[in-house]
């Protein structure tokens, strides 16, 4: 019986190790801020799939490099789903640096056509946006991410 038991608290103590590893950030690190800097219309590919492309702007709030080496992301607009996109470029973000990351994001023709009847009976000035998912870090650490933001397009707007 106390084999039995010495080698549950092993397992627990495994597991709790395992658990903490992967929902945390490394070494007590703050999470760092996820923003759209650019967005631009990709390939048109087909009707029924467009791809955007992306350029996430990372800053870095440690005093510690952030070896980035992925992402993986959704993309709410005007608080409906819009995209998903992925990126796997490395990028290293300097302590208390910002850096960009290019990406690409997906959209269906439903996405699109959901956009489209929302900014024909809305204000066209401004758009909402939603990112949210999980920077990979050299190491296999995941940071999880969650930003809204907005664009403003009223010095467009014809007056």
């Amino acid at each position: 019986m106390n084999n039995f038991s010495g080698w549950c608290r092993k397992c627990i103590s495994m597991l709790v190790l395992l658990l903490s590893g992967c929902a945390g950030l490394p070494n007590g690190m703050e999470a760092p801020s996820v923003t759209i800097a650019d967005f631009a219309v990709g390939d048109a590919g087909s009707l029924f799939e467009q791809q955007f492309n992306l350029k996430l702007r990372v800053q870095n709030p440690n005093g510690e490099d952030l070896k980035i080496d992925g992402v993986a992301f959704t993309l709410d607009v005007n608080d409906t789903p819009f995209a998903s996109g992925v990126g796997n470029q490395a990028i290293t973000v300097a302590r208390f640096g910002s850096g960009f990351m290019p990406v690409n994001a997906y959209s269906s023709l439903g996405g699109m056509i959901r956009q489209l009847g929302g900014f024909l009976q809305g204000d066209l000035r401004t758009m909402r946006y939603r990112i949210k998912g999980n920077l990979s870090l050299a190491g296999g650490a995941r940071i999880p991410f969650d930003r809204r933001g907005e664009f403003d397009f009223s010095a467009l707007a014809p007056k």
